[in-house]
């Protein structure tokens, strides 16, 4: 993992830690709260002794005081900003998947929408994020998905302020279900579909 890389994923662990409500000051060296972060901050600071890893997390938080993620001071405690939250819910929303399951409940979950064009941009991004989200279009503006997701869907509406544009219905019933679970069936081989 490159430097930047590797910067980019402690910062962004701290930032989970701290909107956690653990405090950070000298407490972040305890070998407990390395291993609460995630495992780019594990690994980078497990490789260093005691004095390396000070350093090197008051250089991570000193920056990220810089760029005006954290505010406080290290020997009282930092505090996330409200920068520091949005880039949190961009790495929340950035990282968003529908759960999957053993095992098909036999309920296909339809999204569908009518965006008014005064909201392109938004529907564009709703579309693309349905796509990555793992979605097949069913037509037009109806998508399908054969796993629970209101909620992931909820917070994909909220982030581009389409919720009053965007339905979701669940159904055991569909016409000419059998393309659709060829299709899952390939993209998603580790679930019976039975």
């Amino acid at each position: 993992m490159a430097r930047n890389d590797t910067t980019s994923a402690i910062v962004d662990g701290v930032l989970k830690l701290t909107v956690t409500g653990v405090t950070l000051s000298a407490g972040l060296m305890a070998p407990n709260i390395i291993i609460a972060l995630e495992k780019p901050l594990d690994k980078f600071l497990n490789h260093m002794d005691k004095r390396s890893r000070e350093r090197e997390a008051r250089r991570i938080i000193s920056y990220m005081k810089s760029q005006g993620l954290l505010k406080g001071e290290y020997q009282h405690g930092l505090k996330i900003t409200q920068k520091g939250r949005r880039r949190l819910a961009t790495i929340e929303f950035d990282n968003l998947c529908v759960p999957s399951q053993a095992q098909w409940d036999h309920t296909w979950r339809l999204v569908f929408y009518d965006i008014p064009e005064s909201s392109r941009s938004g529907r564009q991004a709703l579309t693309t994020k349905l796509r990555g989200l793992g979605f097949f279009q069913l037509q037009q503006s109806v998508w399908i998905h054969p796993f629970p997701c209101r909620e992931t869907i909820e917070k994909v509406t909220s982030n581009f302020g389409l919720e009053r544009y965007v339905s979701y219905i669940e159904t055991t019933h569909l016409d000419n279900e059998t393309p659709l679970l060829q299709y899952f069936k390939k993209r998603l081989p580790n679930v019976s579909f039975k």
